[in-house]
């Protein structure tokens, strides 16, 4: 048995190849979400405490950790490590970073937040998550700032009980940043590396053909025992870890 978390493009293709090679599975996301039929594979949701992991890993006779989950999901990674099995951490595409006087790259919102103080812009649109919104709120409260949250009534909740002004959270799905800049007259842009699933790439031309800056919060380091595989050998590498094709 496999236990592959998701919640993202990576974690679609990755149940999508499994079912294709008949290999049995339990597929896992944080939040509860619609997923296609499954013939090979059954589906939890709810997060896992490293206990609670380690002890569905036992019950459940799991193998092998296929970790497709966000890059920025942290605690997920810290959790994924300490159950002490084989983890296949598939990577998504991540541009070259971007050289240019308006990109600029941190390793902690802590540290952007620390820039952003010093060089504050007038209107920025934080593109970094409902999650993030507690997290930035010292700049904020002092600051204009907008925040794109995905369009579900849990993320509107969510950025509702930090307080955040809901005249400022703009509910839509990515992809639609250079029309975003324009109509609220954007002069700044915060995100993460989030690779091309998260539409980076679209992030930066859009900020750098507005001629506005965008800070880029890097993604964390993974542990190194996870080992790195993509769509095209994600199944070879199953293969040695006694998983039938």
């Amino acid at each position: 048995m496999i236990l592959v978390f998701g919640g993202t493009t990576e974690g679609r293709k990755t149940i999508t190849l499994l079912e294709q090679a008949g290999i049995p599975y339990c597929y896992s996301t944080k939040s509860k979400l619609e997923i296609p039929p499954q013939t090979y594979g059954t589906y939890r949701h709810g997060p896992l405490t490293t206990t609670a992991l380690q002890e569905f890993c036992a019950s459940n006779d799991i193998r092998v950790i296929i970790h497709a989950s966000h890059p920025f999901a942290t605690i997920l990674h810290q959790t994924i490590a300490a159950a002490n099995l084989p983890v296949l951490r598939f990577e998504r595409e991540y541009p070259a970073r971007t050289i240019h006087p308006l990109v600029h790259y941190f390793d902690s919102y802590a540290e952007a937040l620390d820039y952003l103080s010093i060089h504050p812009v007038k209107k920025l649109l934080a593109l970094t998550g409902v999650q993030t919104i507690s997290q930035l709120s010292k700049y904020w409260h002092t600051h204009e700032t907008f925040f794109r949250i995905l369009p579900r009534e849990s993320s509107l909740e969510l950025a509702l009980s930090t307080g955040f002004p809901q005249e400022r959270l703009i509910s839509e799905m990515p992809g639609n940043e250079a029309a975003l800049i324009a109509s609220h007259h954007i002069t700044g842009i915060l995100t993460k590396e989030s690779g091309e699933s998260g539409l980076l790439s679209v992030k930066i031309n859009a900020a750098l053909a507005a001629g506005i800056p965008i800070f880029i919060i890097t993604r964390p380091v993974l542990p190194a025992a996870f080992i790195s595989v993509h769509e095209h050998n994600l199944l070879d590498h199953l293969k040695g870890y006694g998983v039938c094709l």
